[in-house]
């Protein structure tokens, strides 16, 4: 009796022992076959193969990307990645994780995932300036006008006076997912109307930067922004404003939109960065906007957030003329974003060419 229990277990060890090694064999087999089919194939490492996907697929898109890459074969490493889920023959997949109009809604806005850098800010994190009238409540009809024509001058195209860029490019408005690539549904629209309401009314040269800064890698998007930005320096020299536009997210559209001349338009506010070394100045052309914003549109400004660093000073310090500037909200449509356009350059012409 005893003999045959031993028996037993030594069979269903012999047993187990055979199927390990069988299997063994066989991913190994498989692994050798991978790794000898495929040896020639190569990627750009990590960035650039998004960026490659995202031109390939968009030809209308610039994305950022750093030129330095190299090349990544495949390897046990990757068909590891590719078991958790990483597919490295479909990037896409990735991809579509970031972008959700590449085929797949997106289970949380890309600023979701890097709370770090989101405009979503707690009394807390932020100091709200007082200055200047902040509503909040019910939306009041205000009946302004807007255009004055002694703000104009003649349009001078051999230097512009005015650099708009996006750090957050795909940051968009309702009725559009909350990011998308699509210029015309994203924060890029909102700079193309300021820029046409400069030029046609007040005759002030502005470009809109449209290069993709935060697709590629979330975090280093003011990184990215940054080196554009630079480009625009060593080309131009500097500018009479340097505005990086976003939109804020997850405020009450109560909050985030008032009501002018019939029409509902997106709140506009500032971000700034205390420690970077051109604060003052900094302030001093916000202060000088605000200032006219309450004189001109009572109830459209919607404060100034102030931090100490930011990300990068979010490039306050590459300038005395830079700010941020956040216009309205995921929860504000499109067309209230850009209807915040044409007060804004009123704003900005009487401080630019009031002066004279």
């Amino acid at each position: 009796m005893v003999v045959k229990v031993i028996n037993k277990k030594q069979d269903k060890f012999y047993f187990k022992l055979g199927m390990f090694i069988l299997i063994f064999l066989i991913l190994g087999v498989s692994l050798l076959n991978i790794i000898g089919i495929n040896v020639d194939k190569t990627y750009e490492n990590g960035n650039g193969m998004y960026a490659h996907i995202v031109d390939y697929s968009l030809p209308w898109v610039k994305v950022a990307n750093n030129k330095n890459t190299s090349e990544n074969t495949y390897s046990i490493k990757n068909i590891i990645l590719s078991a958790a889920g990483l597919d490295i023959n479909k990037p896409e997949n990735v991809i579509s994780k970031e972008v959700s109009f590449l085929g797949e809604a997106l289970p949380k806005s890309i600023k979701s995932e890097c709370p770090n850098e989101s405009f979503t800010l707690d009394d807390k994190d932020v100091v709200k300036s007082t200055s200047g009238s902040v509503q909040n409540e019910p939306l009041k009809n205000i009946n302004e006008n807007i255009y004055d024509p002694k703000l104009k001058k003649a349009l001078d195209k051999s230097k512009p006076e005015i650099l708009i860029y996006h750090s957050h490019t795909t940051e968009a408005y309702k009725p559009y997912p909350a990011d998308s690539l699509n210029s015309t549904q994203n924060v890029c629209a909102v700079g193309d109307e300021l820029v046409k309401e400069l030029g046609e009314k007040y005759g002030i040269y502005a470009i809109n930067d449209k290069t993709v800064h935060n697709v590629v890698d979330y975090n280093k998007s003011y990184t990215r922004s940054g080196e554009t930005l630079d480009k625009y320096l060593k080309q131009y020299g500097d500018f009479k404003m340097i505005i990086d536009m976003h939109r804020d997210s997850d405020v009450p559209k109560s909050k985030v939109t008032a009501r002018i001349n019939g029409e509902d338009v997106a709140k506009f506010m500032f971000v700034m960065t205390r420690k970077n070394p051109h604060f003052d100045k900094n302030m001093a052309l916000v202060n000088g906007l605000v200032s006219i914003c309450n004189k001109d549109f009572p109830g459209i400004f919607n404060g100034i957030y102030y931090y100490d660093y930011g990300i990068n000073y979010y490039n306050q310090q590459k300038s005395n003329n830079a700010f941020l500037l956040e216009v309205g909200s995921d929860i504000n449509t499109i067309d209230e974003a850009k209807g915040t356009s044409k007060y804004l350059a009123r704003i900005i012409a009487e401080y630019l060419n009031g002066k004279k």
